[in-house]
């Protein structure tokens, strides 16, 4: 049963990246669950080879496809909407400079989706990524590539791939001061320190 109250945050698993040098060889990102106001909202659907783990990491925790309300993808790259075809009756939410697909909803600028939960434009490592930010038992960031894995946030680098490296640490910047945990695109939570 969906509290129609706090939203609540489940992870439905942590992204991974595998590099060679410079090359990223395999990258899938992290998918989240979002139960507020009734509705199920995921965030990020990970890459295409990753439909049959994302059903059943789903069945596990009780949600079919056609429970989920709205795909929230904090950008457009292949790796975090790969799955997006598995929820046909889901809205799709992505930034309008992302060229989201026909049929889904693009925003632009700083707005909310339900109560508790924000979707806050983070460019940097693209021009259209944007964050999720939910108020709930703790105030958490769904950050999608802004912060794409724990060693970008201890070494305070932006990520590798990036279209204006000061837009990226500034958007970094924005989601490490208002988050008491951050959802990287492509690791685990991480608790954040207020001192860099």
């Amino acid at each position: 049963m969906i509290s129609p109250q706090m939203p609540v945050v489940r992870p439905v698993w942590s992204g991974h990246i595998v590099r060679k040098g410079s090359t990223v060889i395999e990258a899938s990102s992290s998918v989240t669950l979002i139960e507020a106001s009734g509705k199920r909202v995921l965030v990020d659907t990970g890459s295409p080879k990753d439909e049959d783990r994302l059903l059943k990491a789903l069945a596990r925790m009780g949600v079919t496809p056609e429970l989920v309300s709205l795909v929230v993808n904090t950008h457009m790259h292949i790796d975090h909407c790969g799955c997006n075809d598995l929820f046909s009756a889901a809205r799709v939410v992505a930034h309008e400079s992302e060229a989201p697909p026909v049929g889904s909803a693009p925003i632009s600028g700083r707005q909310p989706l339900l109560p508790g939960i924000e979707l806050v434009p983070t460019p940097g490592h693209s021009e259209g990524s944007m964050s999720v930010f939910v108020t709930a038992e703790k105030r958490y960031a769904i950050c999608g590539d802004a912060i794409p894995t724990r060693d970008n946030y201890e070494k305070w680098v932006p990520p590798f791939i990036n279209i204006d490296r000061r837009l990226a640490l500034a958007s970094m910047e924005l989601i490490w001061s208002w988050a008491d945990v951050i959802i990287p695109g492509h690791d685990s939570p991480i608790q954040v320190r207020r001192k860099k």
